[in-house]
């Protein structure tokens, strides 16, 4: 007993280092036997008859790829796709509350573009003012494309040679003939350094916009002489023309998301 208490961690020590070499001995012989097993295993597949590959079944991928093929078109414009065209909700005859669903010849789509109407610039000569040594020349204006009615009204303004009109619309370059009675007047225009020639007889005119005819047929109403920013109720909805040329019309929805365009029909 004394021996065994003296050397027993000696005992143990060599009872794991045994245990150690036979799991070495072990792997080493387990290694060997494995690679035999996968030598003949894989000696075995190369010799065997090959199995051929079946066909995969891609019934189902060909199903989803002609659905992805083929167009379907979205129409946002259609009366019945509310994310655009939202149903308006009004009290009935009997006093309910019900969804209301718009004519295709209702609101903007029921307008007819019927014919233009140029707004002009006009410039023409009217008499000579001043003294003989510096005179002035007076000019009749005309501009029916202002917004404001009060603007349209024609005036008459005097100017000098090298010097714009009042409201600067137009520079006198050049007077051709005697001083006191010219015979042609060589002008500019100040917005877009256009020149043009005026005389007595011959005056100026450009056309600076448009306004426009329009028919709604739903409430057998006429629009006469519409401009930009003018509203036009339809069937109780509030539209604007935002808009205007010579061959086409903008008229802008109540909400001012959607806009529609308008051919003109005669001209």
């Amino acid at each position: 007993m004394d021996f065994i208490k003296k050397h027993y961690e000696k005992l143990v020590l060599g009872v794991v280092l045994l245990a150690v070499a036979g799991v070495a001995i072990y792997l080493v012989l387990s290694v060997s036997q494995v690679k035999a097993d996968l030598q003949t295993a894989l000696e075995q597949a190369a010799g065997a008859k090959q199995k051929s590959l079946q066909p995969i079944n891609l019934v189902t991928n060909e199903m989803e790829l002609a659905r992805v093929v083929k167009h379907v078109p979205v129409v946002l414009g259609d009366p019945d796709h509310y994310t655009f065209n939202p149903v308006t909700w009004a009290r009935a005859a009997n006093g309910r509350i019900e969804p209301t669903r718009g004519r295709a010849d209702m609101g903007a789509a029921g307008l007819a573009y019927v014919e233009s109407h140029d707004l002009y610039l006009e410039i023409g000569f009217s008499a000579v003012a001043g003294t003989p040594e510096t005179p002035r020349y007076q000019f009749s204006i005309r501009r029916d494309y202002e917004k404001t009615p009060k603007l349209r009204t024609p005036i008459v303004e005097s100017v000098a040679v090298g010097a714009e009109s009042k409201d600067q619309i137009f520079k006198l370059l050049e007077v051709k003939g005697p001083k006191e009675d010219p015979t042609d007047f060589i002008c500019e225009l100040v917005s877009t350094r256009e020149q043009f020639t005026i005389s007595k007889t011959k005056t100026f005119r450009k056309t600076q916009g448009y306004s426009a005819d329009l028919r709604y047929e739903a409430n057998k109403q006429s629009f006469n002489t519409k401009r930009v920013g003018d509203s036009l109720n339809l069937s109780g909805a509030v539209y604007k023309i935002v808009a205007i040329e010579k061959d086409e019309l903008v008229v802008s929805a109540p909400n001012s998301v959607r806009t529609t365009v308008l051919r003109a029909s005669a001209q």
